[in-house]
C-alpha cells in the first residue's frame, strides 16, 4: 500500500537549567493509505508532543530534527508558510479537550469554515454549505442551527463531533485523534470512535489514534507503537504487540488493565514511579528504575532495537524480553478494558 506519512528519526528537545531535555527521541514510523496506527503510553510518555512536533506546533523554543514526509514531501524542510499550508490541508487534528481547543466566543460554524476558506480558497456561502454537510456527516442534529451556536451551548460529545468535522473539512489524508475520548463517558466514547472508523473507511483515510487506554486501540488499529519516556520501546502489528509483546513496559501496561475474570477484591496491578526526564545524564534503559526485571546492565546500557522472531516489523528495546506465558492473555485483557 502507498505510504502517506513517514516519520524518520524525529526528535524534539528543549533547553532547561539541567541541559537539553528530549521531548521526542528519535521516533520513526510509517502510515500507509487506509491504515490506522495506535500510539499508547501513560501520561508523560511523549505521545502528544510527538504529534504536535509532526504538526509543527511544538514549543517555539524547541529544537526539532529528523524528517516528516507527507505525500512524498519532507514538510520540515519547507518555509513556514508552505509547511502550514501542506500540514493544514493534509493532516486533520482532533485535540484532547474540545473545550480548550474551540474558541468559546466564536460560533462553531465559523470555526469549521475558517480552515476551508484558508486552505481551499472558497467563498463564504460554499464554505457554509460544506460545514452543514460535515455536521450531518458526524451525526449532529439540526446542523443549520448548530452552526450559529457557541461551544458552551453544546454537550461534550457534540463538541467533540464539531472538532472531528473541523478536522475533516479539507479532506485530509491523515486524521490524528489525540486522546479524543478522554473526557467523555464510555457510551459517547464508543460513538466517537465508531464514527472516526466509519469515516476513515468510507474515505480510505489513514489515522493515528493516541491513547493511554490499550482497550481503545486493541480492535481499532493495524499497527501499534508503545511509547515510554519520549521513545518508542516496542512497535509492530497490533495483534503481534498484544499476543507476543516482549518489552517489560508493554507487559506492565497490559497487566494494569482490570480483568473482569479476576476474583472479587483482587488488588489491581500498578507500575510504581513515573517516567523520567530525558536529560543528558540519563543512561541505560529508560524503564529500568521502575522495572522489576532490571539488572545492572539495564541501568548502564541503552538497549538497541531487536526484531521479534519471525517478524520483519515487530521490534522492541529490552535487554530481558519476557512474553506473557499465554499469548492470548494480552488480547483478553485488552478486550476487557475495551468493554
Amino acid at each position: 500500500m502507498e505510504t502517506v506519512l513517514e516519520v524518520e528519526n524525529l526528535s524534539c528537545s528543549i533547553d532547561t537549567a539541567d541541559g537539553p531535555v528530549k521531548l521526542v527521541d528519535n521516533v520513526s514510523f510509517a502510515v500507509r493509505r487506509g491504515e490506522t496506527l495506535g500510539v499508547v503510553g501513560e501520561s508523560g510518555s511523549g505521545k502528544t508532543m510527538l504529534v504536535r512536533t509532526i504538526m509543527g506546533i511544538s514549543p517555539k523554543a524547541a529544537t526539532v530534527s529528523g524528517r516528516v514526509v507527507l505525500d512524498g514531501v519532507d514538510v520540515l524542510t519547507l518555509p513556514k508558510k508552505e509547511r502550514r499550508r501542506r500540514l493544514g490541508a493534509g493532516i486533520g487534528m482532533v485535540f484532547q479537550n474540545p473545550m480548550t481547543s474551540l474558541n468559546p466566543v466564536v460560533p462553531v460554524g465559523r470555526q469549521i469554515t475558517e480552515g476551508l476558506r484558508y486552505h481551499r480558497g472558497i467563498g463564504r456561502q460554499e464554505a457554509r454549505a460544506r460545514a452543514l454537510e460535515l455536521l450531518e456527516l458526524v451525526g449532529i442534529s439540526e446542523p443549520a442551527a448548530r452552526l450559529k451556536q457557541y461551544p458552551y451551548q453544546l454537550s461534550g460529545g457534540m463538541r467533540q463531533r464539531v472538532m472531528i468535522a473541523a478536522a475533516l473539512a479539507c479532506d485530509p489524508d491523515v486524521l490524528i485523534a489525540d486522546e479524543a475520548t478522554t473526557a467523555l463517558d464510555v457510551t459517547v466514547q464508543k460513538q466517537i470512535l465508531d464514527l472516526i472508523k466509519e469515516i476513515q473507511t468510507s474515505r480510505n483515510m489513514s489515522a493515528i489514534i493516541i491513547s493511554h487506554d490499550l482497550g481503545v486501540v486493541a480492535g481499532r488499529t493495524d499497527q501499534l507503537a508503545v511509547m515510554y519516556a519520549s521513545q518508542v520501546v516496542e512497535t509492530g502489528a497490533t495483534a503481534d504487540v498484544f499476543r507476543k509483546h516482549r518489552h517489560q513496559y508493554t507487559s506492565a501496561l497490559l497487566r494494569s488493565i482490570p480483568d473482569i475474570e479476576a476474583e472479587i477484591h483482587t488488588k489491581l496491578a500498578t507500575i510504581p514511579g513515573s517516567p523520567r526526564r530525558n536529560t543528558p545524564d540519563v543512561v541505560g534503559c529508560r524503564f529500568a528504575p521502575r522495572c522489576a526485571a532490571a539488572t545492572e546492565k539495564c541501568h548502564e546500557d541503552d538497549p538497541a532495537p531487536e526484531f521479534s522472531e519471525g517478524s520483519a516489523e515487530h521490534w522492541y528495546r529490552c535487554h530481558w524480553p519476557t512474553p506473557l506465558p499465554d499469548g492470548s492473555t494480552g488480547m483478553r485483557l485488552a478486550k476487557a478494558g475495551r468493554e
